[in-house]
């Protein structure tokens, strides 16, 4: 029995783990949502910025909060999960800061 356990066999990832991953996706996810959609913003530098311009980047945060939500589950552990969400917030804060005039 030790010998199929030590021999490389899965274990299941218990639902406080799952929990955990949807949370700090939501709790992380959300500012990085924000940053990229105010990146979105700033990107194309034209002076007269449109009302079309401002509802693209207002309706794209669910999506993209959404988005990192369903992939924090993919982190395979709670530190990794945590540290690439956050090394993913440096990275949209950032692209944020270096698009605005």
């Amino acid at each position: 029995m030790a010998a199929a356990e030590s021999s490389g066999a899965r274990r299941a990832t218990p639902p406080w783990d799952l929990l955990h991953h949807g949370l700090v996706g939501a709790l992380l996810g959300f500012p990085m949502a924000i940053w990229l959609s105010g990146a979105l913003v700033y990107y194309p530098a034209d002076a007269a910025h449109n009302s079309a311009t401002y509802q693209v980047a207002m309706w794209v945060v669910p999506a993209l909060w959404a988005t990192v939500i369903g992939l924090a589950f993919l982190a395979p552990s709670k530190r990794a999960c945590w540290a690439v969400l956050l090394a993913a917030n440096v990275l949209a804060y950032g692209l944020l800061r270096a698009v605005q005039p």
